[in-house]
């Protein structure tokens, strides 16, 4: 009688039936990309002044930034390829190591423009690193909890960008630069090591691929092109925040990071739980929450001019982010075929790398011709781009039904 009700209360269960999520394989991606993220957004805000402070000029100090968007744009079709080709370890691992290498040679204090050449170099690397630790956690995540997977896993990006950069700014500000480097090699060498322990999921490749390779994954481009718009709006607060905050008297807009992070951090899981749960419902309420969040954001931040516009701006726009980083990547690679994700992942993160690269330069230019609460603004408009696209639907023929779980795009 007792195992009966056993049994009864187990089949009660939420994931009752469902593969395990949190396995050791899972853990081991998401430690080791955890370690990487660190490592390279400690470099975000340091290597500028690095730059500064050794003789280099305030636009040089952008190009360490610009370099290694350039370089990672270039190279994640072909990561995207060679995941796909030639199978996820050797490649991840590969770019992982060749990301480290510029990091050892950067404690030597060499000249800034041998950095920028390097940091070009490690952009690259990054490209194939980076493309190849989502390919990595996409083939062990269960398709059956896939928005849910990739949600906890993006959590690893969104604990990085909120506290790698401080970590970044104290270690140079307590200790000699090569402290940084060597820090951030060390956290490499461990990524490189929980990697090595990894079970990785053999992909048969197709004998086509050598004829036609596949760069660009066509299922992925839509939600690719929604990140697109998205990061071109939500990098102007990156980008310019700070100097709109001190034009109206604000020292504390790095309020508006904390409050972001936080917020970013609880959403980027509830979204993939959500689609998990209401299936194609759930991926358009995801979407519109999102959006809208990041719309709402924008007003509070044109304005900025007491700490509750900030912190109200962080709120709405870490909701917003949150919601639709993850969503968009479960997007991107939930309806192809696991010989076919290196592709959808590259593709996905090139958007994403574009719309900061361009928005950066974009609102800048705006931001100079016009001031910074009418370029605030204006970003809304990328915004509505990206509803639009994900929304838009051809006329025609009808996608064949898919399952429960799985978008029509």
């Amino acid at each position: 009688m007792q195992e009966e009700n056993w049994e009864q209360i187990k089949a009660a269960l939420p994931n009752q039936g469902k593969p395990p999520l949190w396995t050791r394989d899972y853990i081991l991606i998401c430690l080791s990309t955890l370690a990487m993220y660190i490592s390279f957004h400690s470099l975000i805000p340091t290597l500028p002044v690095y730059i500064e402070r050794f003789g280099g000029t305030t636009g040089a100090a952008g190009l360490a930034l610009s370099a290694l968007t350039l370089a990672a744009v270039i190279s994640r079709p072909f990561a995207g390829w060679c995941l796909d080709k030639y199978g996820r370890k050797k490649i991840f691992i590969g770019g992982l190591l060749f990301f480290l290498l510029p990091m050892i040679i950067y404690a030597w204090m060499i000249p800034v423009v041998v950095l920028i050449l390097l940091r070009f170099f490690q952009g690259l690397a990054w490209g194939v690193g980076n493309t190849g630790s989502m390919t990595v956690a996409s083939d062990i995540v269960p398709r059956e909890r896939l928005g849910e997977g990739m949600g906890f896993f993006s959590l690893t990006l969104g604990i990085s960008m909120a506290a790698a950069p401080a970590l970044g700014l104290w270690l140079i500000n307590s200790y000699p630069f090569p402290i940084l480097f060597h820090i951030c090699s060390l956290l490499l060498l461990l990524s490189i090591a929980l990697a090595l322990f990894i079970k990785y999921t053999k992909i048969e490749t197709r004998s086509d691929m050598v004829l036609r390779p596949v760069f660009i994954e066509k299922s992925a481009l839509r939600p690719a092109m929604v990140i697109f718009f998205v990061t071109m709006s939500y990098c102007a607060p990156l980008s310019f925040l700070a100097l709109h905050a001190a034009e109206q008297g604000l020292s504390t807009a790095g309020l508006y990071f904390t409050a972001f992070a936080l917020t970013s951090l609880i959403s980027r899981p509830l979204s993939g739980i959500i689609v998990d749960r209401c299936g194609r419902k759930g991926y358009d309420i995801c979407a519109l929450i999102g959006t809208v969040a990041s719309i709402i954001a924008v007003p509070f931040l044109a304005e900025a001019a007491t700490l509750l516009y900030l912190v109200a701006g962080g709120i709405f726009y870490g909701v917003g982010f949150g919601f639709l980083q993850p969503l968009m990547l479960t997007l991107a690679i939930s309806n192809v075929s696991p010989e076919k994700r290196g592709a959808a992942n590259a593709t996905f993160w090139a958007g994403y790398d574009i719309g900061v690269a361009l928005g950066s330069v974009l609102w800048g230019m705006v931001a100079a011709a016009t001031g910074y609460k009418l370029m605030f603004n204006l970003t809304i408009i990328p915004l509505v781009f990206a509803l639009a696209v994900y929304f838009f639907r051809l006329p025609g023929k009808q996608p064949a039904k898919q399952p429960k779980n799985m978008p029509a795009l």
